[in-house]
């Protein structure tokens, strides 16, 4: 079996796209009226919008968006419905130095309709459905919504509340919050790859969405890579948060050490089990090494504590009903036993309920 790492991705020269030079021309037209209004893509979008909008103002949210405005781009927090409108302060730390930044922020009821030309979905999987009914009217006629959550099954969410221009973007930096709410950039890799949403999704106009957006993450400084299969951007990503997510909260370690323990070949095994339901929904993902995917994601991140222990550690749900329990129920359809993943999800919530009710 061939052997795909994380390591070789780390290369932001595109392989999956052939170049011409109308659309180079285009993306670098593209990149000059960014620097010139302080808008995202307006080689795409137009006039008369106010650049993007990020749903979710956790760690994931904070961290791109103060990213994404240091370079230089207009962007926008969406809260919670009720909470007031006013600026927020960002702050970043990474091996880099300190980032800080002040973003404005508000509920999307106070927020023009159309105003945007692309959302970024940040949010819990939890979160995510009601959010994006709640904040569809804000994207532009012709945005595009590009989803960040984790977990399964957040396809149907988009298309339901009328979103059909979409990406993917599956985000592997490390990044947690420190006791005064500062986002840490923990372990020495990362990469942010990017790509339509699904197969159906899959059109010249949206692979070119992709490698728009991709440019747009490296001009902020962060690794990013283009990809034409979303699909598999998607289960992959699954892929390595069944792996590692669970077993790493379980143990109440950080990344780094669980390539060490008896319990990383229960990692292996439920990111095996991922691998074969995708299979069954038209995803091969059989070239893939996940023990070495997981070991090269584990040493990249390895001072990080994952967003499962992060919300253990603050008495919080988990995501787990989106990540290991969806490839459970995914798998029942199609007469599959997953006992890893389902072990997996029954022990995160059992500690769940315990952490939640302390």
């Amino acid at each position: 079996m061939a052997s795909i790492s994380m390591k070789k991705d780390r290369r932001v020269v595109n392989r999956h796209f052939s170049h011409d030079r109308d659309e180079d021309s285009r993306m670098a037209s593209s990149r000059s009226s960014t620097s010139a209004t302080g808008m995202i893509g307006t080689g795409l979008m137009g006039t008369g919008v106010m650049g993007t909008a990020v749903i979710g103002a956790g760690s994931l949210g904070r961290w791109l968006a103060a990213k994404m405005q240091a370079s230089g781009n207009v962007v926008t927090l969406v809260t919670r419905p009720g909470s007031a409108a006013g600026p927020l302060s960002c702050q970043v730390k990474s091996l880099d130095g300190n980032l800080q930044r002040t973003l404005e922020s508000a509920p999307a009821t106070a927020l023009p309709a159309g105003g945007f030309q692309r959302l970024f979905y940040c949010t819990k999987a939890k979160d995510l459905r009601d959010a994006a009914q709640e904040t569809s009217h804000l994207l532009s006629p012709d945005g595009v919504a590009v989803l960040l959550s984790n977990g399964l099954g957040h396809v149907e969410s988009l298309a339901t509340a009328g979103m059909s221009r979409c990406l993917v973007a599956s985000v592997t930096y490390g990044l947690c919050p420190d006791e005064n709410g500062v986002v840490e950039e923990r372990g020495t890799g990362g990469l942010v790859r990017v790509g339509p949403l699904s197969s159906e999704c899959a059109t010249p106009a949206s692979v070119a969405d992709a490698k728009l957006l991709s440019g747009l993450f490296q001009d902020a400084g962060l690794q990013s890579l283009a990809t034409e299969d979303g699909d598999e951007l998607i289960w992959k990503k699954a892929m390595l948060n069944a792996g590692l997510n669970p077993v790493c909260a379980l143990l109440r370690q950080e990344n780094g050490a669980l390539p060490g323990t008896a319990s990383f070949a229960l990692s292996i095994e439920a990111a095996r089990e991922v691998i074969q339901v995708a299979k069954e929904v038209g995803v091969d993902l059989s070239d893939i090494d996940p023990e070495r995917l997981l070991v090269d994601l584990c040493q990249d991140t390895a001072t990080n504590r994952c967003s499962t222990l992060q919300d253990l550690d603050r008495g919080q749900p988990t995501e787990m009903e989106w990540i290991c329990g969806a490839v459970v129920r995914i798998a029942e359809r199609f007469g599959i036993e997953t006992p890893a993943n389902r072990l997996l999800a029954k022990l995160v919530q059992d500690v769940e309920v315990a952490s939640v009710a302390i």
